[in-house]
């Protein structure tokens, strides 16, 4: 999709960088490691959520939990924390047909 261009290869790098196969992220510290402006915000948050509901394409990663925090002051608005996870990949293990 080209929706997120960049974004995947970005967070991979970030998550690599960091040696974690697990790991909370918010949008404002992936935005701030990679200098990314604020217009990129809803981009960063709408491929995070995609992950929630599955993989995408070759993604090493996916959202395992989404919290929502409240912000410093009441009128704050609230922020999401994302809890990536390494994607466990199962060999699918085909058994053999026999023949009647």
């Amino acid at each position: 999709m080209r929706k997120y261009t960049g974004i995947p290869e970005l967070l991979e790098a970030y998550m690599q960088e960091q040696g974690s196969i697990e790991r909370w992220v918010t949008v404002q510290e992936f935005r701030d490691r990679f200098g990314l402006t604020r217009y990129q915000c809803n981009t960063i948050s709408g491929f995070l959520r995609r992950l929630e509901f599955g993989p995408f394409r070759q993604f090493p990663f996916i959202v395992a939990k989404i919290t929502r925090e409240d912000g410093g002051n009441p009128s704050d608005p609230k922020k999401c924390r994302y809890l990536l996870k390494l994607r466990v990949h199962h060999a699918l293990q085909r058994e053999p047909v026999h023949g009647s």
